[in-house]
C-alpha cells in the first residue's frame, strides 16, 4: 500500500515536472531573440546612479529600505554585472531572461499550492509566462525592476502560502524569511507595497468563522501577525519614501491623483491592455466584469478564485492613480489574477462539457437495448441490442479525466497560437530591439578613442546633437565606460561652466550618436 502511494506521488510529480518544462520551453521560444538586444536609454540611467553612489551605500539603501535611495534592489543586478562584464548587454539580458524563467516554477507551484489543480495551474503559467503587451518586461533592459518586484512577490507568497497551506503557522526564523523577500520586492519596486493586504484576504478566506472576540484576538496574534508586521513595515516604507526631502513624489508623474475617476479609468485601460485593446473596456464593462468574477467565486466556493477576485482590485493600487497611465511591463502582477480567473473558467467550462456528454452517452446507451429489443427478431434483438449497449456505453466509459486533458491542451495549444499571432501582429520585438541602438552607438564610438583619462581630470562632452531625449544619457554613458570616479565629467550645455572652469577643462570631446573626436587633451592642449 506505501509503495503504491510513493508510485503515485512519483507520478505527480513527474507530471508537474514535464508541465514546468514545457512551460518554460514555450516562455524560452518568446524571449530568445532579446539576447539581441542592447542598452536602453534608462538603463544606462539606473545603472550611473549605483555605479556612482558605489556598492557599500547601495547594499546599505537595501538594509534601510525605506530612504529615498532610487529602488536599491536593482543595484543587486546592475553591479555585480557591471564588474564582471562592463558594458557588454548579452550578460544582462541573459541574467533577465533567467530570472523570469526561474519564477516560472515558482508561480506553478504557487497556483498548486493555492488548490488549483495541474492543468488550472499550466493554463494559468501559460498566460503569465509570455504576453506580447508586457513584452518590454522580456525584451527592455530597465524594466529589470518589474522582473525583480515580480520575482521577490512571488517568493514571498510562495513561501508564506507553502507553510500555512501545511496548517503551520510562521515561526520566528519563518516569519523572517518572508519578511525579508517581502523587503527585497519593496527594494525592487513600489509595485510590491499590496503584498501584506494580499496575504491578510488569503488569510480571511482561509480562516473559520471566529465564535468569539477572544478568538478573534487569538487568530490575530497568530495568524494575521505576519501580514500585519509587513503592513507595518509598508507604512515606514511609504513614509520614508513620500516625506523625505528628494521623494520622487515631487514629480508630477510619480504624484498621485486619487480620484475615483483615474482609478477607473486606470484599471479600463490595464485590462484593456491585457485583452489586446485599449479601448475595449469602458469603466462601467470593468465594474460589470470584477461583479462577475466576484459573484462566480463566491458562488463557486472557490478560494483560489475569490482570491483573485480581490487580487484584481488590489494589486494594481500603486500605479491606479499615476498619470499617465502605466502598462505594458508594470502590469506583470495584475496579470497572474487575470490568468488564474481565466484558467479557472476554462477548465469549469471543459468539466460542464465532460459531464454533458456523459450523460448523453449515458441516455444513448439506455435508449438503443430498447430500441433494438422492440424491432428486430430474437437472434436480431440480442445481437441489436449488445451493438446498441456498446454503443451508447462509449461516451460514458470514456474517462472523464482523459476528455479534460485532451481539452486542456487544445485550450493551451489555442492560446500558444494566438500569442504567436499577436506577438507578429504587433510587431513589438523588433521595435524593442532596436530601442538600444543609439546606446550601442555611443558606446562604441566613445570606446573608438581608446582614451582613458588620467585620473582626477576634467572633462567636457560636446554633444552639439544629443541623440538622447534624457540629456542626461551621454554623461552617463561616458562615466560607465572610463569607470573612474575621480573624474570631473560636464556636458557642455547642460552643465553650467565658467570661463575660469572652461581654461582647466583637461580634455574636450566632441560626441554625437555615431562618433567621437578628442579636441583637447594633455598630449594637445592647443585644440580647442
Amino acid at each position: 500500500m506505501k509503495g503504491a502511494e510513493t508510485e503515485r506521488a512519483y507520478r505527480r510529480t513527474m507530471l508537474d515536472a514535464i508541465c514546468v518544462a514545457v512551460l518554460i520551453a514555450y516562455f524560452l521560444h518568446f524571449a530568445f531573440p532579446a539576447l539581441r538586444g542592447g542598452f536602453g536609454e534608462d538603463e544606462m540611467m539606473n545603472m550611473g546612479i549605483y555605479w556612482r553612489a558605489g556598492a557599500l551605500k547601495s547594499l546599505l539603501a537595501n538594509v534601510l529600505f525605506w530612504t529615498i535611495f532610487y529602488r536599491p534592489g536593482g543595484a543587486l543586478y546592475y553591479l555585480p554585472l557591471y564588474h564582471f562584464f562592463a558594458l557588454d548587454p548579452r550578460p544582462y539580458r541573459i541574467v533577465q531572461i533567467s530570472i523570469l524563467a526561474v519564477s516560472i516554477p515558482m508561480i506553478y507551484y504557487l497556483s498548486r499550492r493555492l488548490g488549483s489543480s495541474r492543468a488550472v495551474a499550466f493554463l494559468a503559467v501559460l498566460v503569465l509566462c509570455y504576453h506580447p503587451q508586457l513584452a518590454n518586461l522580456v525584451f527592455v533592459g530597465s524594466f529589470i525592476y518589474d522582473v525583480l518586484c515580480g520575482f521577490f512577490y512571488f517568493a514571498a507568497l510562495t513561501y508564506y502560502v507553502h507553510i500555512r497551506e501545511r496548517e503551520a503557522r510562521l515561526g520566528p526564523l519563518q516569519l523572517l524569511g518572508f519578511l525579508a523577500l517581502y523587503v527585497c520586492a519593496l527594494n525592487c519596486k513600489e509595485m510590491a507595497v499590496t503584498l501584506p493586504v494580499i496575504v491578510l484576504a488569503y488569510e480571511l478566506l482561509k480562516c473559520p468563522r471566529w465564535g468569539d472576540w477572544k478568538a478573534f484576538v487569538r487568530w490575530t496574534r497568530s495568524v494575521a501577525a505576519p501580514s500585519l508586521i509587513a503592513g507595518l513595515l509598508t507604512a515606514i516604507y511609504i513614509w520614508g519614501k513620500t516625506h523625505s526631502s528628494g521623494s520622487l513624489i515631487r514629480y508630477d508623474s510619480y504624484r498621485p491623483k486619487i480620484s475615483w475617476h483615474h482609478f477607473m479609468t486606470s484599471n479600463a485601460s490595464f485590462v484593456g491592455e491585457l485583452l489586446y485593446s485599449h479601448q475595449a473596456v469602458t469603466p462601467k464593462m470593468l465594474l460589470a466584469s470584477w461583479a462577475v468574477v466576484f459573484i462566480y467565486a463566491f458562488l463557486r466556493r472557490d478560494r483560489t478564485l475569490q482570491l483573485m477576485a480581490f487580487w484584481i482590485v488590489i494589486v494594481p493600487l500603486p500605479i491606479a492613480f499615476i498619470l499617465p497611465i502605466r502598462g505594458g511591463a508594470s502590469l506583470y502582477l495584475l496579470l497572474f489574477g487575470w490568468a488564474v480567473i481565466f484558467a479557472k473558467v476554462a477548465f469549469d467550462l471543459i468539466t460542464l462539457i465532460s459531464r454533458f456528454l456523459i450523460l448523453v452517452g449515458q441516455a444513448v446507451g439506455v435508449g438503443a437495448p430498447s430500441g433494438a429489443i422492440m424491432q428486430g427478431t430474437t437472434a436480431g434483438r440480442a445481437r441489436s441490442a449488445a451493438i446498441g449497449t456498446d454503443a451508447g456505453a462509449a461516451p460514458s466509459k470514456m474517462s472523464s479525466r482523459i476528455f479534460r486533458v485532451v481539452a486542456t491542451l487544445l485550450v493551451a495549444c489555442a492560446l500558444a497560437i494566438f500569442t504567436q499571432w499577436e506577438n507578429q501582429r504587433f510587431g513589438t520585438v523588433r521595435a524593442l530591439l532596436n530601442g538600444g541602438q543609439k546606446v550601442s552607438h555611443v558606446i562604441e564610438a566613445l570606446k573608438s578613442l581608446n582614451l582613458q583619462p588620467a585620473p582626477g581630470s576634467t572633462v567636457l562632452l560636446r554633444a552639439k546633437e544629443n541623440p538622447f531625449q534624457n540629456k542626461w544619457h551621454a554623461l552617463f554613458i561616458a562615466s560607465l565606460v572610463w569607470n573612474d570616479r575621480s573624474l570631473q565629467i560636464w556636458l557642455e550645455g547642460v552643465n553650467q561652466i565658467t570661463p575660469q572652469q572652461m581654461a582647466k577643462v583637461d580634455y574636450i570631446v566632441s560626441l554625437n550618436e555615431l562618433q567621437a573626436k578628442v579636441i583637447r587633451s594633455p598630449e594637445i592642449p592647443q585644440s580647442d
